[in-house]
């Protein structure tokens, strides 16, 4: 015997175990990829093995031979049809945030009573199968350390997982996330029981048996018991039956669905757990007939339900004992757990909250966490009570089989919900609550003979004609062995499924339940119920929230939601504030169910603005987000076309056209990327919102072309608008949309907008060419007119110089003709240019003349000769060029070049003012500056100042020809004129030459280049 201390002291060391593997999951401290692992799921899932596989299966294959295998090949038969049902349940509970089958019930069928109705049942169905774990714990503190303390133990039992599950069941806020710490911890114990079990199998063959021989040849020695087993199977005595209910029980136990579909796993996980979760279940039960043989062999008459701990106890292994104790212990409690949180959770959402609104009003998040835990409490006690209640006589899994067969009344609600569109929720309702009634007096009333005066026998009766039920001693199954559950199954199921057709068929179903049943069948993506009415505003959304959690919770669910979705909290377009309230429902599910979720995402009105007119529209413009979103998965033809329509959207992405299509609610439903630019506003803030949203000038100019092209009238209006900061030529195309649907009147407009900003730049640029060509052949004109004058002065001058006695006469007429050689050659340049078109390629000086040329000598003349002009304000020039600034180039072109900038210099400054010109060598250059004080040069003339005809001046005197004519100069000679300037604080030009050194060779070359 062990000590019932070691007992408990051990319950309590492997409950703190699985407290520190959930803690360290759930805070992340155990790696996420272990913690969320798909085998993690698998194992999950093996929660489904409780007491009864672990004690119980022994004792049942010892009554009723290899139907004891039905329980385990009906989960299998379920994962082999995973893509079939698994897939479909996972994809309509993620859609549509639901939590639990009642959740499921109650969306297909639009029926809060339909939730509530499965919830409170589900709870009844269960409390038989949690009280069996207590029934399994106690045994085992009996068979361990004798009879006297069992109920202590049990009780205390009782107390620590209902402590457990509270801190790590019961989650603490309205957050839709995966339940690592439960989930990990579940997979754990699992393991744990595969392996204990595996061990004690091991034990018992080598211990009772010195091996596999000494099993075989036992085996041969009992050919006729072995046989026997089999015996039920071919009579089909309770097999067939038992496949079905353990079929159904694979995903509609509490337990089972909560780890598959509520704990957050994903669809590889799912598809991984459909072969590892049979697997597991096989190597479960391969020490299970060893055990039961291995015990007949060594205590014949003892009850099978204990052989899984006498056996290691007998073989005088008692560290084996106590391990198959704690695998007992840990698959009680998971069992145990996992249900509890699942009915918690199922009560609360559809039997409690819906009755106490007023109480969510206030510290919402608590108040709920602390009902659940107090309904996961009051579940594990009621299942301990329910426990002590029962006499406790037959095998340990009768109380499972009860539940087994209770669930399988989901089945028919089940299967019309994902294959048949037509059940309706009077069906659903009639056909369940009949198939409870046959459940409860076939299967619940015998369970409980004291309080319900049933005797358990009559079904024996009813089935044997009265013959003796009662198993043969020894290993063999009875002759003929007598089952419980084949005719109450029979009898619920066919009753089930036979009211909900024929009810469903008498009227049909309600608009709200073939919508909803389109939304579970379908494959494609579609929108929700709830898609006719929609909340005006964000306000009033959380208005309206705020009268069942609270303004303050109202305000954080909203939030998030926002946030979540990426929605100004100024929003009014239908689509988002849909969507808002399809995130708000899908949030609030797991708070409050979705039966209050979708009560506080109702809305009594349609939208404003939103008629039949544009609710095809509303319609395409929702399809296009939920798409766009990917949260669907579509197969087939639907996926093909979404192939066609991702590929389409690029094209109209890449168009070099603005496209804007409006619908007829006069909301806009599309548009690409030219067009945000354009605008200057994103897709996101455009698409579902009136054109008003637009800015000025869109706005009105896109309203005025809607409302022209509704009209039938087709064309083109052009404005220039401000683009990026640059005023944009734009001219808006208009056409009305054929309807594509009977509902809609029309089919809305669409706009297409181009830019010809560049296009009238280009014909701005080919007129100013032509006005060049043609100022070039006048030039040419006025120079070959104005030669033959110029001659006659140059010679005029040339004799005065002559015979004038006056040194300043003398000097006077040196000038005219010096200025008169300059004017001829500025006339000889423009012939030239005006012949050839020809440009020198940079530090080419196609001139005659070039030589050294100091620029200070060049400043000095430029400054002289506008002193010439008395008209023109006097100011003072401040010369720093230093004599070794020294070019290759023509002389009289580079002083035409600071004569140019001097005068511009002194018709920018007041009178007295001074311009300063300074000189330097900088990285193997020249750079003059040329700075003034004067007005500047305002800004949006600083980047054409250097294009020909563009003068600053306003007096008529300004041609705009001084400074590109400097520029070109200077191009000529290899270098580079800019401009620093703003207005009213003066302008600095820098002219960047060649040093003499650098530029020789250039300047010799472009000299030896003439002809």
């Amino acid at each position: 015997m062990i000590d019932v201390r070691v007992l408990l002291l051990a319950t309590v060391a492997w409950l703190a175990a699985l407290a520190a593997i959930a803690f360290a999951a759930q805070r992340e401290r155990l790696p996420r990829a272990l913690a969320r692992h798909p085998l993690v799921l698998a194992l999950s899932l093996g929660v489904y093995a409780s007491s009864w596989t672990y004690y119980g299966g022994v004792g049942f294959a010892q009554r009723h031979g290899f139907v004891f295998l039905a329980v385990y090949l009906g989960p299998t038969l379920a994962c082999i049809a995973a893509p079939l049902l698994w897939s479909r349940v996972l994809r309509i509970t993620r859609e549509q945030r639901l939590s639990s089958l009642a959740d499921l019930l109650a969306f297909r069928f639009q029926s809060p009573a339909a939730g509530a109705i499965v919830a409170a049942f589900s709870v009844i169905a269960s409390v038989p199968y949690i009280a069996q774990q207590f029934r399994a714990t106690e045994q085992s503190v009996r068979v361990l350390s004798g009879p006297g303390h069992e109920e202590a133990v049990g009780a205390a039992f009782c107390v620590l997982l209902a402590l457990f599950t509270a801190f790590f069941g019961a989650r603490p806020s309205a957050e839709q996330g995966r339940e690592d710490g439960l989930s990990t911890a579940v997979a754990f114990e699992s393991a744990a029981k595969l392996v204990v079990l595996a061990v004690v199998g091991l034990v018992a063959v080598l211990g009772a048996f010195g091996g596999a021989g000494g099993l075989a040849a036992w085996l041969r020695e009992h050919a006729a018991e072995v046989e026997a087993l089999g015996r039920p199977v071919r009579d089909d005595s309770g097999w067939t039956s038992m496949l079905v209910i353990s079929f159904a029980a694979a995903f509609v136990l509490p337990r089972q669905w909560h780890m598959a579909f509520a704990t957050g796993a994903g669809v590889r996980a799912l598809a991984t757990a459909a072969w590892a979760f049979p697997l597991f279940l096989l190597a479960l039960n391969l020490p299970v007939l060893p055990v039961l043989w291995a015990g007949t062999r060594l205590a014949p008459a003892e009850p099978a339900d204990s052989y899984v701990l006498l056996v290691p106890q007998l073989l005088g292994q008692r560290w084996l004992a106590l391990a198959a104790f704690i695998g007992g212990i840990s698959a009680a409690s998971a069992m145990a757990m996992v249900t509890a949180v699942a009915l918690a959770n199922m009560s609360a959402t559809h039997l409690l909250l819906p009755l106490a609104r007023r109480t969510l009003r206030r510290n919402v998040y608590a108040r709920v966490l602390w009902l659940r835990r107090g309904l996961l409490t009051a579940i594990l006690v009621g299942g301990w009570l329910f426990h002590r209640a029962q006499s406790h006589h037959g095998l340990l899994v009768e109380s499972g089989i009860v539940s087994f067969v209770a669930f399988a009344q989901f089945l028919p609600g089940l299967f019309a919900v994902l294959f048949w569109e037509r059940a309706t929720r009077a069906g659903f309702l009639a056909g369940l609550l009949a198939g409870i009634a046959a459940w409860t007096a076939m299967c619940l009333a015998p369970l409980l003979p004291e309080v319900s005066g049933i005797d358990p026998g009559w079904l024996q009766l009813l089935l044997r004609g009265g013959a003796d039920a009662a198993g043969v001693g020894g290993v063999a199954a009875p002759a003929a062995p007598a089952d419980t559950w084949s005719l109450p199954t029979f009898v619920s199921l066919v009753v089930n499924f036979g009211t909900l057709g024929m009810v469903s068929l008498l009227r049909p179903p309600a608009r709200e339940e073939r919508e909803a049943a389109r939304l579970c069948r379908r494959r494609e993506i579609g929108p929700s119920v709830e898609r006719a009415t929609v909340a005006p505003s964000v306000s009033a959304l959380e208005e309206r929230l705020a009268r069942l959690l609270g303004r303050e919770a109202a305000g954080v669910e909203v939030t998030r939601a926002r946030l979540e979705l990426d929605i100004r909290s100024d929003e009014t377009r239908p689509t988002e504030l849909h969507a808002l309230q399809e995130r708000l429902h899908r949030n609030l599910s797991p708070l409050v169910g979705p039966v209050l979720a979708r009560a506080v995402a109702e809305a009594r009105a349609p939208a404003e603005g939103a008629g039949a007119r544009g609710a095809l529209t509303e319609e395409l413009r929702w399809l296009e987000r939920r798409l766009a979103s990917g949260e669907t998965r579509l197969v087939g033809a639907a996926k093909e076309l979404d192939l066609l329509r991702r590929w389409l959207r690029s094209v109209l992405a890449q168009l070099p056209l603005g496209v804007c299509a409006v619908g007829p609610d006069g909301a806009v439903s599309l548009v690409n990327r030219r067009l945000e630019a354009l605008v200057g506003v994103e897709e996101r803030d455009l698409v579902g919102a009136s054109l008003d949203r637009l800015p000025a000038p869109f706005a009105e100019l896109f309203a005025r072309a809607a409302t022209a092209a509704s009209a039938g009238d087709a064309g083109a209006d052009e404005i220039e608008a401000p683009v990026a900061g640059r005023v944009r030529a734009l001219r808006v195309h208009r056409a009305a949309l054929d309807p594509i649907d009977a509902r809609a009147a029309s089919g809305g407009v669409v706009l297409l907008v181009e830019d010809r900003t560049e296009r009238r730049a280009l014909e701005a640029e080919l007129a100013h060419r032509d006005r060049l060509a043609q100022l070039g052949r006048l030039a040419a004109g006025v120079a070959h007119e104005i030669g033959n004058p110029l001659t006659g002065i140059a010679c005029v001058a040339q004799n005065l110089r002559a015979e004038a006695e006056s040194d300043e006469i003398r000097a006077r007429a040196g000038l005219i003709v010096g200025e008169a050689a300059r004017i001829e050659a500025i006339l000889r340049s423009l012939l030239e240019h005006s012949r050839t078109g020809a440009v020198p390629s940079p530090g080419e000086i196609p001139r005659a003349r070039v030589g050294r040329v100091p620029l200070a000598q060049v400043i000095a003349e430029a400054e002289r000769l506008i002193r010439l002009d008395r008209a023109a304000p006097r100011i003072r020039v401040e010369q720093d060029c230093p004599e070794s600034l020294v070019v290759i180039g023509e002389r009289r072109e580079l002083v035409q070049v600071f004569v140019n900038l001097l005068a511009n210099a002194r018709d920018a400054s007041e009178d007295g003012a001074t311009v300063a010109v300074r000189g330097r060598i900088e990285a193997g250059q020249i750079v003059v500056e040329v700075e003034d004080h004067g007005s500047g040069i305002p800004e949006e003339l600083l980047a054409v100042v250097l294009e020909p005809f563009v003068t600053t001046k306003r007096d008529p005197s300004g041609t705009g020809l001084g400074l590109p004519l400097s520029r070109s100069i200077v191009q000529d000679h290899g270098g580079t004129l800019a401009l620093r300037s703003a207005a009213g604080q003066g302008t600095t030009v820098i002219v960047r030459l060649p040093l003499a050194d650098a530029g020789a060779g250039a300047g010799r070359r472009g000299h030896e280049a003439e002809p």
